[in-house]
């Protein structure tokens, strides 16, 4: 019985032309070959499977060929040259393992073999294939002979971690990327290659391989032999148990519960898939790559190229896409990537997919802190935080003190848009007060706006704002819950605040004033002693700066 060839190396490519998806390096390789420019030193990187070794071989076949003169861009692939090149045993072609040949002494015996010439062959061929994986010894004593190698010497390194590969290597090298190979074009030559062994394949069992191989042919290939051993026809039912991945049906439906809403459809649909036999890690990235394909559809439109999609797929994941939100869609790639990440080490794998699947699902219940702050700043005349609980009221209850808050746009002549709270609610949500305020204040102090916001103790001021030249912020507060929001915004801006505490309703200061208008040490220490002051110094590590007591700010002062 004859040994069987295994597909990868029964159908490796044997010219230039045949060299699937690399065709921008393969046309350089002939035009360098016709034009007489083939340089002494090449280096080919990319990831596995994607042609480096079959390019190098026949490159060598090409300088090599007995069939022709010289070098040329067709050989012949039937003189003893060829066939020996493409079998790898070529008596002048020489192909070293860089993982097991990496010491100095291996570079040493070839410098010292380099020197004689080609037993029948015009050049002395030298592949090292994962170059990366030589000693930085072993590198630099391969540097001299790499420059200025004899006219008989060629080299070809082969490397999936270029990074690894010192600069005074790659300076000397002309450098080839090999980009992974669309999946398009593997599923043509898995047809192509289905045809000639005469095996009937569903085109959708194809496709899957395909997508699968994840750009490297030599993977699509082995998975091809694997699935064919099981019989001369090739089902996508007989794929999908090769490989262990859910159909693609199942997890458009899965995704199609997610979008819904349906925390219980979802969960139901990810249960189906795992009791048929497909391992966790797979569902959670096939279904990832649903949420990927949405997301494509609707920047991209259905028709790009970049959906990987036979066209009944397409359609769905397109229909889908139209029911979510771009960054909704955008949320889902990442939390399931994460999740693919967290599940690989966790002893609670399955609950963790379990509630990203119902996290997804019921988004709108999962509210980030910045849209409460959002919210918060979208109240209008005076409707409390929906956390009040409180009634909307138009108007302030009566004799009740009214902070508003006047914000302004991003250009100095937009209308200011105003904010109305009730005092009694703000005394009792001020933190959250705060944190909508300072949400305001940071964008608009990264854009370097003008002064942006103006806040008012119904009629006595207290401002809140930065100047033109951007100085410190000032504020002139009225009572200590005013010192305690701008405590808070100091420490939070990581600017200085300077404060005027100011009587409510003309009554006298609860502070005795000082000759010169200044409190003194111990009065500033006893208002630091105010309970929403020490609130605020706990909850945001904020301190007051300074204090004075009622009056009139100094002219070069005012906000």
């Amino acid at each position: 019985m004859a040994e069987y060839l295994v597909l990868a190396r029964k159908y490796r490519s044997e010219s230039f032309d045949q060299v699937v998806g690399q065709d921008p390096i393969a046309r350089t390789l002939v035009g360098a070959i016709e034009a007489g420019r083939v340089a002494h030193a090449y280096l080919f990187t990319g990831t596995r499977g994607v042609g480096k070794t079959t390019m190098a071989r026949i490159l060598a076949k090409a300088l090599n060929c007995l069939a022709a003169d010289a070098p040329t861009p067709k050989p012949c692939n039937h003189c003893d040259a060829c066939l020996a090149i493409a079998r790898g045993d070529d008596m002048d072609v020489i192909e070293i393992d860089g993982a097991s040949n990496r010491g100095i002494d291996e570079i040493r015996q070839l410098r010292s073999n380099a020197i004689f010439r080609p037993a029948r062959s015009r050049y002395k061929v030298y592949y090292i294939d994962e170059v990366h994986m030589l000693t930085k010894e072993a590198f630099n004593a391969l540097l001299k002979t790499l420059e200025e190698p004899p006219g008989h010497v060629k080299f070809i390194f082969a490397t999936t971690e270029v990074e690894k590969v010192p600069p005074t290597i790659l300076s000397r090298c002309q450098r080839f990327d090999f980009r992974n190979i669309p999946t398009r074009l593997i599923g043509d030559h898995l047809k192509a290659i289905c045809q000639a062994e005469k095996v009937r394949a569903e085109p959708a069992a194809l496709f899957r391989i395909a997508r699968s191989a994840a750009g490297s042919m030599r993977d699509a290939l082995s998975l091809l032999d694997q699935a064919l051993a099981g019989g001369a026809e090739l089902t996508e039912d007989q794929v999908v148990r090769i490989l262990g991945t859910p159909s693609d049906e199942r997890m458009i439906a899965l995704a199609a519960q997610i979008v819904a809403g349906s925390a219980a459809g979802a969960l139901a649909e990810l249960n189906a898939v795992l009791e048929g036999g497909v391992g966790l890690s797979s569902a959670v990235e096939a279904v990832g790559g649903v949420f990927r394909n949405m997301m494509l559809a609707a920047c991209c439109g259905a028709e790009s190229d970049l959906l990987e999609l036979p066209d009944a797929q397409r359609a769905s994941v397109a229909e889908l896409s139209k029911r979510m939100s771009t960054p909704a869609m955008v949320q889902a790639v990442g939390i399931l990537q994460s999740l693919t990440r967290n599940i690989r080490t966790s002893s609670l794998a399955r609950a963790l997919a379990e509630a990203a699947v119902v996290r997804l699902a019921e988004a709108d219940k999962f509210v980030d802190p910045q849209s409460l702050l959002d919210r918060l700043e979208a109240l209008r005349g005076g409707k409390p935080a929906p956390s009040t609980g409180r009634k909307a009221s138009s108007r302030p209850a009566e004799g009740a003190t009214v902070l508003s808050s006047s914000v302004n746009g991003p250009s100095s002549g937009a209308a200011p848009q105003t904010i109305r709270w009730e005092a009694a609610w703000l005394m009792d949500n001020w933190q959250v007060v705060v944190g909508a305020l300072f949400a305001k204040r940071l964008s608009q102090v990264a854009g370097m706006l003008q002064p942006a916001a103006v806040l008012g103790f119904d009629g006595l001021v207290l401002r809140l704002g930065f100047d033109p030249a951007h100085e410190p912020l000032r504020l002139r507060c009225a009572g200590a819950m005013s010192q305690a929001v701008a405590s808070a915004l100091a420490d939070l801006a990581g600017k200085a605040i300077r404060c005027e505490y100011v009587s409510n309703g003309g009554g006298k200061s609860p502070l005795a004033a000082n000759a010169n208008g200044m409190l003194s040490t111990v009065e500033k220490n006893e208002l630091a002693k105010d309970p929403a002051v020490r609130a605020v110094v706990d909850l945001f590590g904020g301190g007051v700066v300074d204090i004075r007591k009622d009056g009139e700010l100094p002219a070069n002062e005012e906000t």
